[in-house]
């Protein structure tokens, strides 16, 4: 198994974790109970491969979008996103597919 084929499991795993735990926040903050994920949590998932759902998180469950009040997860999706992307590249030519 190569380098690349397994960062995309990597990141497809902890892409779907992130989705799923920002889907379940999301649903808990509408009942206004205090077992709500921390956002911690949920940016480091975005951080540790989990950018691809956050940013699924965030635009297809529109939640923590306020870009005035939630600006750092915005900055942390993209940032992430960006070196994840890179780093598949990367992957992608040394290793090959």
């Amino acid at each position: 198994m190569t380098l690349f084929k397994l960062f995309l499991i990597v990141e497809g795993i902890m892409s779907l974790i992130t989705f799923i735990c920002f889907a379940v926040d999301k649903k808990l903050s509408k009942k206004e109970q205090n077992g709500r994920i921390p956002e911690i949590v949920l940016l480091s998932l975005t951080t540790f491969f989990g950018s691809i759902g956050a940013f699924l998180g965030m635009y297809v469950l529109r939640h923590k979008t306020s870009f005035s009040t939630k600006f750092h997860f915005a900055l942390t999706t993209f940032l992430s996103l960006a070196v994840q992307i890179g780093a598949g590249v990367w992957f992608f030519v040394e290793g090959g597919f």
